[in-house]
């Protein structure tokens, strides 16, 4: 249901009816960035439909082991990390690194401490699920799992690092479950 929600919300914003309505054309433009042009809808769908293709076998996964609140880690390095992490290596970023967007040789710019925020987010939102974990666990989740993602918001296309975020996420958690 939230899925059809998105993507109902998402077709508000298709251009003949947010250039009728000035509410949703403000809307779009606070996350139509000009490096995503005219593709900045596509981009979205694309993602969100892409998220949820990984998202929910990792739902399903973590509720049969008895673990889904760790899935918070995720949302949260995502949503949180990697939200901040645009606008704080905008503003702050002065050494940068390039990426490339899906289905195209287009380079894009991040910045490493944008990058950082990721680290930093996913590292801190482990230690407040820390009681789900066992101590070894622990220590290698802290040693993992921030680097992981990190890696997975730097490397992956441009506009298409949730779904990437999640996989690794989802699947270096299953296996630190698994193993340990």
């Amino acid at each position: 249901m939230d899925m059809v929600c998105v993507f109902v919300f998402l077709t508000f914003f298709i251009e003949p009816i947010r250039n009728r309505v000035k509410l949703l054309m403000v809307m779009f433009r606070s996350f139509d960035r000009p490096e995503d042009r005219p593709l900045t809808l596509t981009w979205l769908y694309t993602q969100f439909i892409a998220t949820y293709l990984v998202l929910i076998p990792l739902l399903a996964y973590f509720e049969s082991h008895n673990i889904l609140p760790l899935i918070m880690i995720i949302i949260i390095a995502n949503g949180v990390g990697d939200g901040l992490a645009e606008p704080i290596g905008v503003r702050y970023g002065k050494r940068k690194y390039t990426t490339y967007a899906l289905f195209t040789k287009k380079k894009y710019t991040r910045s490493y401490i944008g990058s950082a925020c990721v680290f930093v987010t996913t590292f801190i939102a482990i230690l407040v699920f820390q009681q789900y974990f066992n101590s070894v666990q622990l220590i290698t989740a802290l040693f993992t799992i921030p680097i992981l993602i990190t890696l997975a918001e730097a490397f992956s296309p441009h506009t298409w690092d949730s779904p990437l975020i999640y996989g690794t996420g989802g699947v270096s958690m299953m296996v630190i479950f698994i193993i340990l």
